[in-house]
């Protein structure tokens, strides 16, 4: 494929978000390719925004129908309701109330069916 016909369609920090996005747009039928995966070695000796993971959709017609599944993924993660915080009944830690389980230990949320 000509590099001239690919688009960046997402940059992130976190690497697990942009492969969450790619598996998406994949499963649309989405060509795609991450870049800069390792690249996060580089920090320091480049500007960590130079550095981040990015998602590029191998097809330029398929930057638009891309970049509105991204954005209404993204859209539904920042509206999904978060429980409270919460502490461990085992070993005490305080735990973000996005996790259902302990970092710590691994128990369980009071109240939250096991996955």
């Amino acid at each position: 494929m000509i590099a001239s016909s690919m688009k960046l369609v997402f940059d992130h920090i976190d690497f697990t978000i942009v492969g969450h996005l790619q598996s998406l747009l994949e499963a649309e039928g989405i060509r795609t390719e991450i870049r800069n995966e390792g690249a996060s070695r580089a920090a320091g000796e480049l500007p960590i925004s130079e550095v981040y993971p990015e998602l590029w959709v191998l097809d330029n017609a398929d930057e638009t129908r891309a970049k509105a599944i991204i954005r209404e993924f993204r859209q539904a993660a920042a509206e999904a309701p978060t429980s409270p915080d919460w502490t461990c009944p085992v070993c005490k830690e305080h735990v973000e109330g996005v996790f259902s389980e302990c970092w710590n230990c691994g128990t369980p949320a009071p109240g939250r069916p096991e996955v």
